[in-house]
């Protein structure tokens, strides 16, 4: 069937075209439109019991199922970016039995509810009845496949994994030989099924999908049981401690989730979504992916890699013409590369007209850019995975704010504080006073698996204390201003500081070392390293990065460059000052950039350039550029020059024209 159109009403449409009303969906309340926080307070005058009467997830899922055709094609999957390839096709009624399928096999090697299933899959049509029949059985933990060996075993032993879900030996993955080389010191006894990959090997004893399909089918007949508050997934995040943090989210959380992305952007059966996102990720697993299923969406799986296949991100526009995909994907990084590739005449007729964005702040003139090459509207939110992903989303019915995240979600309370260094909370901020933002809602976590996590997780009052900077404006926009922890984003992949620091400071040569992300024009931030030498040694920054060679845990970890400084700077207790380090390697890269750009020096005394970046008390951090010495009848060409750079990040900046340099 072909993907439903934007008419009078949503229940018209859905007749005309044949679907079943699903009994998750109130479609009266999504024509009504989202447009500002008066309509968002409306919501919440129905208590949120009533609109979120099914809080198993499973079960949801279940009722998206049954309202689609059975033979209707649940997912397409193609494997390596190849547009003109034919694609494997799942249909609902084959989703629906490996979903059942699975979590029988896995209650018949004794699974409990609450039993925890580790899932190690790249983007293969088996990652859905994977995580999902995990879920109906117990707990399901979908895990970084691209950590190493020490890190994977860590998180296996720390969430008491009893049964894994992997890839199998597939070229180009060292899934399987990963997981072999840590057997040895997983618990006795612990279940392991492979998965075929693409080219990969079919291993006979332990294949998931074989030993599916032998089981009677009486499997198919088994409700989900769960409660709402029943823990539905464990999620990692990045942290800010050695090993990321397990998160544990619940069955009403993810069915919240769901509810409030129908809502978001009106998602309803017969769409085509693009699954190109890791389910590790709280952005793929309760976002972009599972929420528009369990509204009766099909899934395009257009490369097992995702959108870091370029093969697939050169299709890209072929595949939504040829899928009739209905909602655009990606993370600002992977938009940023798109709106400079625009369609060639492929027709985007099935879009809908918005569609959501986050994990890193996107620039404003890459943000209208998109827009107008692919005819959609970008939705920019605010999440994290504590609180099931979204916190805020623009209104897809209201005016965007230059530099905000848009409207908290309904049944969702967030708020701005001032907070002391003992992480007390002294005040509630102002109207567009900075503090630290902190949230409670529908989709927060029960807590974290480890219970010293938690310690500082809330305050006083119970609110949850997200770490990072913002502000609330008059119109209740939520604008994220900066981050009060440590984490460096990497194209929405949280990179951990310690992945860096630890080894550094193994070397002999070091003293004392900090990381931090530096601003990047395609990937938001790329990790550098500070580093502040031992007494007599002479070694230079290449030899660092040499040292670091295999001592890294995560590829996306390794620091772009190491800068050497006499002395680190350090805070009253020790503590490396990292919002310093951040402001300084800034600076660093925006005067190199914004240097070759206007063929200004950044050390010549009469005509030259001056960059500094600061604290600002309502955009954050604000970028000052000083232009020292150029002729007025230059000012212009070197604006725009400097605009050309600027917009490619989500800093505010603003110039200034010196005849000289201050005294």
């Amino acid at each position: 069937m072909q993907a439903i159109k934007d008419g009078n009403t949503l229940v018209d449409e859905l007749s005309s075209q044949g679907y079943a009303l699903l009994e998750t969906a109130d479609y009266a309340l999504l024509d009504q439109p989202l447009r500002s926080s008066a309509d968002v307070k409306a919501i919440e005058q129905v208590p949120l019991q009533q609109r979120l009467q099914i809080e198993n997830f499973s079960r949801r899922l279940e009722i998206a199922f049954a309202a689609r055709n059975s033979d209707d094609t649940a997912i397409y999957y193609v494997a390596d970016g190849d547009v003109d390839a034919p694609a494997e096709e799942i249909c609902f009624r084959q989703l629906r039995s490996n979903v059942k399928r699975t979590a029988r096999l896995l209650r018949s090697r004794g699974h409990a509810p609450t039993d925890v299933t580790a899932v190690l899959l790249p983007a293969v049509p088996s990652i859905y009845w994977a995580i999902l029949g995990a879920m109906e059985a117990g707990i399901v933990f979908p895990v970084n496949w691209m950590l190493e060996p020490r890190l994977l075993l860590q998180l296996l032993k720390e969430a008491k994994a009893t049964k894994i879900i992997a890839l199998g030996p597939t070229p180009g993955f060292k899934i399987w030989e990963s997981l072999l080389s840590i057997l040895d010191e997983l618990p006795a006894g612990m279940h392991i099924w492979s998965v075929v990959g693409p080219g990969g090997t079919v291993l006979a004893n332990s294949d998931l999908n074989l030993e599916n399909s032998q089981l009677p089918d009486d499997a198919l007949a088994c409700e989900p049981t769960a409660s709402g508050h029943d823990i539905a997934a464990y999620v990692h995040s990045g942290g800010t401690t050695g090993m990321p943090k397990i998160v544990r989210l619940s069955h009403r959380n993810m069915s919240f989730r769901h509810w409030s992305l129908q809502l978001a952007f009106k998602s309803v059966p017969g769409e085509i979504i693009l699954h190109d996102t890791p389910m590790f990720h709280v952005g793929g697993l309760t976002g972009r992916c599972l929420p528009p299923v369990a509204s009766g969406a099909s899934v395009l799986i257009p490369s097992v890699m995702g959108a870091r296949d370029r093969r697939y991100l050169g299709n890209y526009w072929k595949f939504v013409e040829r899928y009739r995909v209905t909602r655009l994907s990606g993370v600002p990084t992977t938009l940023a590369v798109l709106a400079k590739s625009p369609p060639q005449g492929e027709d985007l007729s099935s879009l809908k007209p918005y569609f959501i964005t986050g994990s890193t702040a996107m620039p404003v003139a890459v943000r209208e850019e998109f827009e107008r090459i692919s005819g959609v509207r970008v939705l920019n939110s605010y999440g994290m995975t504590e609180n099931t992903a979204s916190i805020a989303i623009d209104p897809r019915d209201g005016r965007p704010k230059e530099g905000s995240s848009g409207l908290r979600l309904p049944y969702t309370q967030i708020r701005a504080a001032v907070m002391d260094e003992q992480g007390k909370t002294v005040r509630i901020c102002g109207v567009n006073e900075i503090g630290m933002l902190q949230i409670r809602s529908a989709g927060l976590t029960p807590g974290y698996l480890n219970p010293e996590h938690e310690r500082v997780a809330r305050s006083e009052d119970g609110w949850f204390i997200t770490g990072d900077l913002g502000r609330i404006d008059e119109d209740d926009y939520v604008y994220v201003t900066g981050r009060a922890k440590d984490v460096i984003i990497r194209g929405g992949h949280n990179i951990d500081p310690a992945l860096i620091e630890e080894p550094l400071v193994q070397s002999p040569d070091v003293l004392l070392a900090a990381a931090v992300g530096k601003p990047d024009a395609y990937a938001g931030e790329l990790p550098v390293a500070y580093v502040q030498l031992r007494p007599g040694s002479r070694a230079r920054s290449s030899d660092l990065l040499v040292f670091l060679e295999g001592r890294i845990s995560e590829r996306a970890a390794m620091p772009k460059e190491i800068y050497i400084l006499e002395r680190l700077p350090l805070t009253d207790i020790g503590k490396p000052k990292k919002n310093e380090l951040r402001q300084r390697a800034a600076e660093t890269e925006f005067a190199s950039l914004l240097a070759r750009a206007t063929e200004l020096s950044l050390y010549d005394d009469i005509r030259r350039l001056a960059v500094s970046v600061e604290p600002h008390s309502t955009h954050g951090t604000l970028v000052s550029i000083a232009v020292i010495g150029a002729a007025a009848s230059e000012q212009d060409l070197l604006a725009v020059r400097i605009k050309q750079i600027m917009d490619q990040f989500s800093f505010a900046y603003a110039i200034e024209w010196r005849s000289t340099a201050l005294a």
